[in-house]
């Protein structure tokens, strides 16, 4: 008697998964404490060298040989503002800005790490089982990825001085989304962060009344 047997499914056979699951499996890799800690560590060192320092690719070094702030510190610049920026930064000035886009292709990683370990912290903890709310906690490398594209257009700008770069236009544009997605991100973990002390001061509120309700329940 011959018995049949089912063939083992292969990855082909097996249903793919929903690109909203594979991020959330993602960022629940970052929501834990230990990881937290570790990036914002990081960021701590980073972020104090970037804007504290006397280096010559700080921004405040840039700044000052520049007399204003850089394009990549500005909600958004029009192209005649970032070339008007190039010009008055002299050549001490720009090549602090270029050392500047150097170790900004660090910073934003950087960045986008601390602040999707805290969001992806904090709504792990908030709603407990619940990955795809934890893929929320992506945004931040979306900001991150907008920065990036910021920094393409810083190098072209450099680039082509004394002419005006041909992205010259495009820098703002991605200023303007980094920041805005930036903001976004920050007011869901302030949000998140409410509504997790909110939850646990119920939590906490009930749990007391139920235990002195317990303690009224057994005296003679």
């Amino acid at each position: 008697m011959t018995t049949l047997t089912q063939p083992r499914p292969t990855s082909a056979d097996r249903p793919a998964e929903a690109p909203t699951t594979t991020v959330g499996r993602a960022m629940s890799r970052l929501s834990s404490v230990r990881v937290w800690a570790v990036a914002a560590a990081v960021y701590g060192v980073v972020a104090l060298v970037f804007f504290g320092s006397g280096a010559g690719f700080a921004i405040p070094s840039v700044q000052q040989a520049c007399g204003q702030a850089p394009p990549d510190m500005r909600f958004t610049s029009p192209a005649g503002e970032v070339h008007a920026f190039l010009e008055a930064c002299g050549p001490a000035g720009r090549e602090g800005y270029r050392a500047l886009q150097v170790v900004d292709l660090l910073y934003p990683l950087v960045f986008a790490v601390f602040l999707a370990s805290a969001l992806a912290l904090v709504l792990r903890l908030l709603a407990p089982g619940r990955r795809g709310l934890v893929g929320i906690a992506a945004l931040p490398f979306v900001a991150a990825g907008f920065d990036y594209l910021e920094n393409v257009c810083a190098w072209l700008a450099l680039s082509a001085w004394p002419e005006p770069g041909v992205a010259d236009g495009l820098l703002g544009l991605f200023s303007a989304a980094k920041t805005v997605t930036s903001w976004v991100a920050g007011t869901l973990l302030l949000v998140a962060l409410a509504a997790l002390a909110l939850s646990r001061g119920r939590a906490l509120l009930t749990r007391n009344r139920g235990r002195d309700a317990v303690d009224d329940g057994v005296r003679p």
